[in-house]
């Protein structure tokens, strides 16, 4: 299975150890921008620049894999569309729920 991997990374010219390191360093600015994310939805502060860098977080990895890859099948872009399109979603509904419940309980 890995010389498989490993062969479909060489192919396609994406390096699955840098796909990893991007993965891991962006987690934790992704998690801190948003608690400063939320923080800001509550003081209604301006959002723009940190939705921004929320989402870069997010998709870095994922960035990585499209501008990096050659010779992508199809099914790479349905599937890297799909991953931040609802990772985005889900990680927006887990802030929008948060907020909700904050202002319940002000």
């Amino acid at each position: 299975m890995i010389d498989y991997l490993n062969g479909v990374a060489e192919t396609h010219h994406v390096n699955p150890l840098l796909f990893v390191f991007i993965y891991l360093v962006t987690t934790v600015p992704f998690l801190l921008i948003s608690g400063w994310l939320f923080h800001h939805i509550r003081r209604q502060k301006p959002l723009a620049l940190l939705v921004f860098l929320w989402a870069l977080c997010y998709t870095a990895p994922y960035l990585y894999v499209l501008a990096v890859g050659r010779d992508l099948p199809p099914w790479v872009y349905v599937m890297v569309a799909l991953l931040i399109c609802g990772g985005l979603g889900l990680a927006g509904r887990g802030l929008k729920q948060r907020l909700d419940a904050a202002r319940r309980n002000d």
